[in-house]
C-alpha cells in the first residue's frame, strides 16, 4: 500500500469506527472503502480496532447533537433512563431514538473535518516510515547487471 492509500484507509476506518450507532460500522466502512477504492479488509480492521472509542464517545456525540439541534435536556444516567422507561416506555424510546439520531448527525458533521485532519497528520508520518516504491523497470535492470 502506498502512504496515501494507507493514510486514507486508517482515516476512514477510524472515523467510521466511532459512529454512535452500534452495528453499522462494518457496512459503512465496507461501502466507503469500496467507493474510494481503499483496502476493504484494512478499513474494516481499523474500524474494529477503534470501536472501544465508539462506546466512550457515544454519550458526548449524543450530548453534542442535542445541543446542535436544541432538543432540550435529556438525562442519560442509568437511574434516570430506568425511571423514564418505568413512567412511559414509548416516550422513553422516542426520546432516546431522537437523541441517538442527533448523536449520529453530530458525528456526521464532525467526521469529515476530523477524517481529513487525521489523513493529513498520518500522510507525512507514513511517507517517512514506509519503504519507497521502486519503478517497475528498476528491478529488472538490477537483475541484468
Amino acid at each position: 500500500m502506498t502512504p496515501r492509500s494507507l493514510s486514507a484507509t486508517v482515516a476512514v476506518g477510524s472515523v467510521v469506527g466511532v459512529v454512535p450507532a452500534i452495528g453499522v460500522t462494518t457496512l459503512l466502512s465496507t461501502a466507503l472503502a469500496a467507493r474510494f477504492r481503499l483496502n476493504i479488509a484494512a478499513t474494516v480492521l481499523v474500524s474494529y480496532l477503534v470501536q472501544p472509542l465508539q462506546l466512550l464517545l457515544a454519550i458526548p456525540f449524543i450530548r453534542l447533537g442535542i445541543s446542535f439541534f436544541g432538543l432540550g435536556e435529556l438525562r442519560l444516567t442509568l437511574d434516570e433512563m430506568q425511571l423514564m422507561f418505568q413512567e412511559d416506555w414509548l416516550e422513553a424510546i422516542s426520546k432516546l431514538w431522537m437523541a441517538n439520531l442527533a448523536g449520529i448527525a453530530a458525528w456526521a458533521v464532525i467526521s469529515v473535518p476530523s477524517g481529513a485532519g487525521l489523513y493529513f497528520i498520518l500522510l507525512p508520518l507514513l511517507q517517512r516510515v514506509l519503504p519507497k516504491a521502486e519503478p517497475a523497470g528498476a528491478e529488472a535492470a538490477t537483475l541484468e547487471l
